[in-house]
């Protein structure tokens, strides 16, 4: 079972413990561990060769490793999981994807990880009867997160929970479509960060979709992030999704070969 980690000196000495030459790991939560731990949310399976680090996560265990010896199997708890691979290249390394099968998680999503410079930046498009604006009330974002979490995979579409929303509106991070009546029928979460203006979710109502919405919300995304010809855009799109991923390409972005691979225990 779980064991809470109720420290940051806790999860060094483990990492120092199970971070040997040659092992497999996907642990990028370095910079995210002390404020987790502080929250009571990160957790421990210990083997003799083999860790696996729970952070909670909305209900359910997102899982980081350290694995030097894919024989050992850790048992794991029966909450929903998900943990994700970053790779390059095509296909997702074996050996991990094997010991993490063995594990009783199956292959969910790959995304793939897309830029752009505003120098490369097709021309806009402008949607006639339509308004795109920074969301001005706590009402509006709301509506935006529970689109963005309707529309997307709850364990590897990064939730946008109810305490998100305050910083989101006094952040500025918002987009939302409306018609002339002023009806919300998409929105976008952006982000600066890095150097770099991130789309983080973008969605659109059903029965708007194929109106060219969403690539007007990210053509406002696009502006929102223009500073000069060398601004820059980043953004993760899942690879099934193959009408946004040509907007993305079509808009100028490209592939940076660099890729995840989620995987689902529910």
């Amino acid at each position: 079972m779980p064991v809470k980690i109720e420290n940051h000196e806790q999860y060094i000495q483990l990492v120092e413990r199970y971070n040997r030459k040659g092992r497999l790991t996907n642990d990028y939560l370095q910079n995210e561990a002390a404020d987790l731990i502080a929250r009571d949310q990160l957790y421990s399976i210990c083997g003799q060769d083999n860790v696996l680090l729970l952070a909670t996560k909305d209900g359910f265990f997102r899982i980081y490793y350290y694995i030097n010896n894919t024989e050992e199997i850790l048992s794991l708890p029966k909450n929903e999981l998900v943990t994700e691979i970053l790779f390059r290249g095509e296909n997702a390394p074996e050996a991990e994807v094997q010991w993490l099968e063995k594990t009783g998680f199956r292959k969910n999503l790959v995304r793939d990880q897309y830029f752009a410079k505003y120098s490369s930046i097709t021309a806009p498009i402008f949607l006639m009867g339509a308004k795109i604006e920074l969301a001005e009330t706590i009402e509006e974002v709301r509506w935006s997160a529970k689109l963005f979490n309707d529309s997307f995979d709850k364990l590897s579409g990064d939730y946008v929970s109810e305490e998100m929303c305050e910083s989101l509106l006094a952040g500025k991070q918002i987009l939302v479509a409306k018609d002339v009546a002023g009806k919300l029928y998409g929105a976008l979460h952006f982000e600066k960060r890095q150097g770099a203006c991130w789309l983080n979710h973008v969605a659109v109502v059903p029965q708007a979709r194929g109106k060219k919405i969403g690539r007007g919300l990210t053509e406002a995304y696009i502006e929102q992030g223009h500073v000069d010809d060398n601004s820059r855009y980043m953004l993760w799109v899942q690879r099934q999704n193959k009408p946004a991923v040509s907007l993305y390409q079509k808009k100028g972005f490209t592939y940076m070969n660099k890729s995840t691979l989620s995987m689902i225990k529910l």
